[in-house]
C-alpha cells in the first residue's frame, strides 16, 4: 500500500495553488507529483469554468474529478464531462433584474453554456473578460439564455458590492450569495457551495471524510474547509477561514500547496 492511499488532497486556485502572476511555482508542481506518485488523489475547486481550468489541469496529475463554478458543477477532465451539477431556478431572473434596477453600475456575468454572457459591463468585468479570454458578446435580454444557468457573478467595486451584499439578504431563503474575490458576488442555487459539492466527491470516491484535506483562501471556500476532514487556511486567508479551519499554512506566494503536502509527508 502507497503512503498517501486513501487520501484526497483538494485545492482553490486563486490564491491558494497559483501564486499572484496566476501560475504554479515548480515547487507545488513537484511536491504534488510526490503526494500523487504515492498514491493520493489530488484535484482543483474552484469558481472558475472547465475552460479556464483545463490549462492548469493539463499540467497536474488530477486523480479525482474537479469541483467548478463554486460548487456547481463536478466535472472530469479525464474524460471531459460533467459528472454532477446543480442549476439555478429561473427564479432569479426578477431577483437580477431587481438588483441591476438597484444598482444600475453594477456589472453583471450570467454563467451558462461554454462562457459567461456578460448583462452589463464595468471595469470589473472588462478586466475579467479580458484576464480570462471570454469571447460572448453583452447581450442585454436576460430572458434569451435559455441555457441552465449554473451562478451568477456580480462585479464591482469592493465598497459598492458590501451594499449590494445586505440589499441581498432578503433573497438569501432561496440562493446562495458568496463573496469569491473582494470585487465578486455570486449567485448560486440553493444550498450549493464548495463544501456542498465536497460532499458529494467523497461520496464519489469513497475517501474517508477524516482523510480529506481541502485548502483555501477567502469567503467561496469557507463550507468547504468546514466539511473537509482537514480545513487548511493559507497565510493570506479570509480571517473567517482562519477560525474555521483545522490548521494554516504559507501564503500563496510561498508554495503553499507545498507547505502542506511536506506537513502530511511528516505525519503520515
Amino acid at each position: 500500500m502507497k503512503r498517501f492511499e486513501g487520501y484526497l488532497l483538494v485545492s482553490d486556485m486563486d490564491g491558494t495553488l497559483l501564486d499572484s502572476s496566476k501560475s504554479i511555482s515548480e515547487e507545488n508542481r513537484s511536491a504534488i507529483e510526490r503526494f500523487v506518485a504515492e498514491g493520493g488523489l489530488f484535484t482543483l475547486a474552484t469558481g472558475r469554468i472547465a475552460g479556464s481550468v483545463k490549462r492548469f489541469a493539463d499540467v497536474l496529475p488530477i486523480g479525482a474529478p474537479a469541483i467548478l463554478y463554486n460548487g456547481s458543477v463536478i466535472y472530469d477532465f479525464s474524460t471531459d464531462k460533467v459528472v454532477w451539477q446543480r442549476t439555478l431556478d429561473r427564479t432569479v431572473m426578477p431577483v437580477l433584474e431587481q438588483v441591476m434596477r438597484q444598482f444600475p453600475e453594477i456589472g453583471v456575468e450570467v454563467y451558462c453554456g461554454s462562457d459567461p454572457f456578460f448583462l452589463r459591463e464595468n471595469r470589473m468585468t472588462e478586466h475579467h473578460r479580458r484576464m480570462e479570454n471570454f469571447r460572448r458578446p453583452l447581450t442585454e435580454d436576460m430572458h434569451q439564455l435559455t441555457d441552465p444557468w449554473l451562478k451568477v457573478l456580480l462585479a464591482w467595486e469592493p465598497e459598492h458590492l458590501d451594499e449590494v451584499e445586505s440589499y441581498v439578504q432578503q433573497f438569501s431563503d432561496h440562493f446562495t450569495w458568496v463573496r469569491s474575490d473582494d470585487k465578486y458576488l455570486e449567485i448560486l442555487p440553493a444550498e450549493t457551495t464548495k463544501g456542498h459539492a465536497l460532499e458529494e466527491l467523497i461520496s464519489m470516491t469513497g475517501i474517508e471524510r477524516s482523510r480529506c484535506i481541502a485548502m483555501g483562501d477567502h469567503l467561496n471556500d469557507l463550507e468547504m474547509l468546514r466539511r473537509a476532514g482537514v480545513g487548511v487556511a493559507v497565510a493570506n486567508a479570509h480571517p473567517s477561514l482562519v477560525e474555521v479551519s483545522n490548521r494554516s499554512c504559507k501564503h500563496h506566494n510561498e508554495h503553499a500547496v507545498a507547505d502542506v503536502i511536506e506537513w502530511l509527508e511528516s505525519q503520515v
